[in-house]
């Protein structure tokens, strides 16, 4: 992919979240996009499908930034700790599943995956993606070393 294209990207995604703070997801139109992203409408069209695959690709490249690999859980948890604005408005605009799609992305689940590999992929995933959610859900208040310590508990 060109350095022009990925930069495109980069500002689209970064205009839809920014728009996302005064605007909910829905009514946000493509060209309100690439007016605020500063680039010609058709850019949009030639970089994503739908508004939600510009968020996958916002979250995913989030996410690498975070070195979110390998399925680690603590990863995860600073990622929302360090990422609560961005997390915040997903929930607000009932976006979350995009943050599981991503998941899943990260762990390379594919649907050609052998049914061992899809469905501990898929496991690991959704128990990831549960716990993060649970703790959001009830406000953030343990850290995450707290949230793996209650993790470790469910182990015994």
């Amino acid at each position: 992919m060109s350095k022009q294209s990925e930069n495109s990207k980069q500002w689209i995604a970064e205009a839809l979240f920014q728009l996302m703070e005064t605007t909910t997801f829905s009514e946000i139109t493509n060209k309100q996009i690439t007016d605020k992203a500063g680039l010609s409408h058709i850019t949009i069209y030639r970089n994503f499908d739908s508004k939600e695959e510009i968020v996958e690709y916002y979250l995913l490249e989030c996410l690498e930034r975070a070195s979110l690999d390998n399925a680690k859980m603590d990863d995860l948890f600073r990622f929302y700790e360090t990422n609560k604005k961005l997390i915040s408005l997903l929930y607000q605009n009932h976006l979350q599943y995009v943050l599981l799609d991503a998941i899943l992305k990260k762990l390379q689940h594919d649907k050609n995956d052998d049914p061992t590999s899809a469905y501990a992929k898929v496991t690991v995933a959704y128990l990831m993606f549960g716990w993060c959610d649970e703790w959001y859900k009830r406000g953030m208040k343990e850290t995450p070393e707290q949230i793996r310590a209650l993790l470790e508990e469910q182990k015994k």
